[in-house]
C-alpha cells in the first residue's frame, strides 16, 4: 500500500481504492490532548505503520503538533522511524532475548524491560558494547494488566541489577511504564486506581533505591482525557490522536476523524427480478434492481464477515451493500436507499464510495457493524488500497479553554510558530513568554513579529529593557520587553508564584523609560514577564518555552505550549 501521495487521484493513477489521511486533523488531535495533559509531556504511539495511517507522515505530524517523544512497539518500527529522520526521543517495548541490539545501541532507542531475563539480555549487551554513551531503557512493571512487564516475584531483583548499572554509569533508566487494563470504563475505576496506586508504589521503590526515574508514563488515551492524577511526567496517547474517542461511554472530546475508506464505482446495472447477486446468491432481486459494483473487497481489508450488513455513501446518499463481499469488490443497492434523495441521484463510473470516514459512516457505527473496535478497523484497509494525505494548515490560537502545544525541532520552526501566533493577535494584548537562557524567547518573537508585519529587527531587549517596532499594514506596533529588567532584580525575585506585580508599579516603571506608545493600540511581548506584566489587559497570551531533550545537549528541539488567562 502506497503511502507517500498528497495530491487528489486522478484517472492516471489508476487508484481504484484510497484512504485518505487527514494530517490536519491529526495534528488538531495532537494539540487537543496535548493541551489536557499539560504540563504533563506527550509520547504519540505510532506503532503498526502509525495505526495504518503511514508511520513516516505521522510522525512528521505529531512532533509538529507537541507530541515530545515516540512510541512503537518492536525494534524494527524504532528504526524505521529514527531512518526517517526522527531526532525525538523512541521507545520500543516488544522484543526477545537475545535479539540483536547492536542497532538499538547506535541509534539511541529506548528499550522496554519487561522481565528479569530481558533485563538481564540488556545489561549484558550494554556492557559488551561498551558504549561511550550509556543505553537507555525504561522498566516496564506489570501493574495489573498480566501480560508484559515485570511481575512482583521479578520487581526487586530488576531494579537491583538496574540501580547498581546505573551508578556504575552502564544504562540510564529513563523511567517506569506500565499498561492500564480498563481505563475506558468507567465501572472499572476501582481497577485503574489500584493500577495508579501500585505504579506510584513501584516508582518510589525504584527511588529508595538510588533510581532517578524521571519520566514515567501509565496513562493511554483513556486515561489521559478523564485522570489527571495519572498523568506523571508524560502520557503515552495511541488511539485518541487518530481521531477515536477511547471511553465506553464517549465524552465528546473534540477529536476530529482522521482516516477515510473509499474505492471507485466501476460499473452500474439492473439486476432483472428474481436474480442472485454474487457468489451464493444471499441476496436477491424482488424486483427489477438498479446495482454498482464498487471496487473493493477482502483481499483489500474489507471484512468478508459483514456481507449484506453494512452501507457505503456515495454523495452524501447511503446505499446498502448486497450480496457477499468479495476479493476485489462488492455490490450495492441503488433502489433500496433510506435516502428520499437516491431516486433523483446519479451514480455514475468513477464515483466515489465512502465506506467510512469524512462523508459516510462514521468508524465508530462502522465498528458496531463489523463487531469489533475502531482501533481494529483502522488497521484493516491493506493491499491496493493507495494513501493520500491532506496537508497541516497552520493552528489557530486555542479557545481561552484550550490550551495549546506544539513543536519547535529548529529555530525556523520556532519563528515558524511565532507567526502564527502573530498573524492572529490583536492591539492590546499581552504574551508572556517564559523559558529558560537560551530557550529561544527571543527567536519567537522575531516570528511573531514578522506575523504582525511590524517594522524594525527584533533583538533581544537585555540591554535596552524595551524594544518599540512600529506597526506595519495591520497598523498594530510591538513592543517587546525584558520584565525581569524592566523592575530590577531585587523585584523581580520578589514575586511570589501565583502573584502578579501590581498594575501601577508597572506602568510607572514604563513611563520611566519615555515610550510613546498606548498599551492598547500595541501587542506587547514581555520576556521573563510571568507575574509582572498580567495585569496591563485582559488579553493575556501565557506563553512557555521548554526543551524537548535533557538540559546540556546540543539539541535545538523545543516545546511550546500556549493559553490564554
Amino acid at each position: 500500500m502506497s503511502k507517500d501521495n498528497l495530491d487528489p487521484a486522478t484517472p492516471d493513477d489508476h487508484t481504484l481504492a484510497e484512504l485518505v489521511i487527514d494530517l490536519d486533523a491529526l495534528a488538531h488531535n495532537v494539540r487537543t490532548l496535548a493541551g489536557i495533559a499539560s504540563p504533563a509531556e506527550v509520547m504519540a504511539v505510532v506503532k503498526a505503520d502509525g495505526y495504518n495511517h503511514g508511520v513516516r507522515q505521522v510522525v512528521d505530524t505529531v512532533l509538529g503538533a507537541g507530541a515530545t517523544q515516540i512510541g512503537v512497539a518492536t525494534i524494527g518500527e524504532a528504526l524505521e522511524v529514527r531512518a526517517n529522520g526522527c531526532t525525538a526521543p523512541i521507545t520500543a517495548w516488544m522484543w526477545y532475548p537475545g535479539e540483536e541490539l547492536a542497532a538499538v545501541f547506535e541509534h539511541n532507542i529506548t528499550l522496554g524491560l519487561p522481565s528479569l531475563a530481558h533485563t538481564r539480555a540488556f545489561l549484558e549487551a550494554a556492557r559488551a558494547a561498551d558504549l561511550f554513551t550509556p543505553p537507555t531503557a525504561s522498566l516496564m512493571f506489570d501493574s495489573g494488566l498480566s501480560r508484559s512487564g515485570v511481575g512482583p516475584q521479578e520487581w526487586e531483583q530488576v531494579v537491583s541489577l538496574v540501580a547498581e548499572a546505573e551508578q556504575k554509569c552502564e544504562v540510564r533508566i529513563t523511567g517506569l511504564m506500565t499498561h492500564l487494563a480498563s481505563a475506558d470504563s468507567p465501572a472499572a475505576k476501582a481497577t485503574t486506581d489500584l493500577q495508579g496506586e501500585r505504579f506510584q508504589a513501584a516508582i518510589d521503590y525504584c527511588r529508595e533505591q538510588g533510581l532517578l526515574v524521571p519520566t514515567n508514563h501509565l496513562a493511554n488515551t483513556p486515561a489521559t482525557v478523564t485522570r489527571k492524577d495519572l498523568h506523571h511526567e508524560m502520557v503515552r496517547t495511541g488511539v485518541g490522536i487518530y481521531g477515536v474517542d477511547p471511553m465506553e461511554q464517549p465524552l465528546g472530546i473534540d477529536l476530529r476523524p482522521t482516516m477515510t475508506l473509499r474505492a471507485r464505482v466501476l460499473t452500474t446495472r439492473v439486476v432483472p427480478a428474481g436474480e442472485g447477486v454474487s457468489y451464493g446468491h444471499l441476496w436477491r432481486a424482488e424486483k427489477d434492481t438498479r446495482t454498482a459494483v464498487v471496487a473493493l473487497g477482502y483481499a483489500d481489508g474489507l471484512p468478508r464477515s459483514i456481507s449484506g450488513r453494512f452501507s457505503v455513501t456515495i454523495d452524501g446518499v447511503r446505499y446498502p451493500q448486497i450480496g457477499r463481499v468479495c476479493m476485489d469488490q462488492i455490490v450495492i443497492s441503488l433502489d433500496d436507499s433510506d435516502d428520499p434523495r437516491a431516486a433523483d441521484h446519479d451514480v455514475r463510473p468513477g464515483d466515489w464510495a465512502v465506506i467510512f470516514g469524512d462523508g459516510g459512516t462514521s468508524l465508530d457505527e462502522f465498528s458496531t457493524i463489523a463487531g469489533t473496535i475502531a482501533y481494529e478497523v483502522l488497521t484493516m484497509p491493506r493491499g491496493r488500497v493507495q494513501c493520500r494525505y491532506l496537508p497541516v494548515s497552520t493552528p489557530a490560537l486555542p479557545s481561552p479553554s484550550t490550551p495549546a502545544v506544539a513543536a519547535a525541532e529548529t529555530a525556523e520552526d520556532m519563528r515558524e510558530i511565532g507567526r502564527a501566533l502573530g498573524s492572529q493577535v490583536e492591539a492590546g494584548t499581552v504574551i508572556v513568554l517564559t523559558g529558560p537562557l537560551g530557550a529561544g524567547k527571543t527567536t519567537l518573537t522575531q516570528g511573531i513579529a514578522e506575523g504582525m508585519g511590524v517594522k524594525g529587527r527584533v533583538q533581544s531587549p537585555t540591554f535596552t529593557i524595551v524594544r518599540t517596532h512600529k506597526p506595519g499594514a495591520s497598523g498594530t506596533g510591538l513592543l517587546h520587553m525584558d520584565a525581569y529588567r524592566l523592575l530590577g532584580e531585587d523585584v523581580a525575585q520578589s514575586i511570589e508564584p501565583g502573584k502578579h506585580v501590581d498594575r501601577d508599579v508597572v506602568l510607572d516603571a514604563l513611563e520611566s523609560l519615555d515610550l510613546d506608545a498606548d498599551l492598547d493600540e500595541v501587542v506587547l511581548v514581555a520576556e521573563w514577564g510571568r507575574g509582572v506584566v498580567e495585569s496591563l489587559s485582559d488579553k493575556v497570551l501565557d506563553v512557555e518555552i521548554s526543551r524537548a531533550t535533557e538540559a546540556g545537549t546540543d539539541d535545538e528541539a523545543r516545546r511550546v505550549s500556549w493559553r490564554w488567562l
